[in-house]
């Protein structure tokens, strides 16, 4: 698949996944920060995000009603397995957020590089991810979700 404008690159789709229903955008990374492990394709890594969404408590999946949850490949260049943008329950902003919908951003290219050996050491990241990410919504600051054990 080419991508207008990109050279040198390989497209990487980015997902997008909320509660209410599902959209695909692209984007270009460069291909030297592409993970050598084991290719993860979009849909297996969103499946490992979706499954950690879905084990969630009913009680937790309904306040992340108007949270859009993306899959994204530009972990390296924030040191980052994960990321939340938007406004704690609390009211609070957090990493600049303010626009509709927050975002938890999971980081498909530094979780492959460090866990992609390893099918279950991967997946059990993916989680601890989705739920430190989504403790920062719940209003928990660095030290709150690291203390939770997240």
């Amino acid at each position: 698949m080419a991508t207008a404008g990109c050279r040198d690159v390989v497209p990487v789709p980015f997902a997008i996944r909320s509660v209410a229903g599902a959209s695909v955008r692209a984007t270009c990374f460069p291909r030297e920060t592409m993970s050598q492990h084991r290719h993860y394709s979009e849909k297996e890594f969103e499946q490992l995000v979706s499954s950690a969404l879905d084990d969630l408590p009913s009680e937790f999946r309904a306040m992340l009603e108007n949270v859009a949850v993306v899959v994204s490949d530009r972990g390296a260049e924030n040191h980052a397995y994960g990321m939340y943008v938007g406004y704690r329950l609390n009211g609070m902003p957090f990493l600049g957020g303010g626009g509709l919908p927050d975002e938890i951003m999971i980081f498909r290219d530094t979780l492959v590089r460090d866990f992609g050996d390893d099918p279950e050491r991967l997946r059990q990241q993916v989680i601890t991810t989705v739920r430190h990410e989504i403790g920062h919504h719940f209003g928990f600051d660095e030290a709150g979700v690291r203390r939770l054990g997240l």
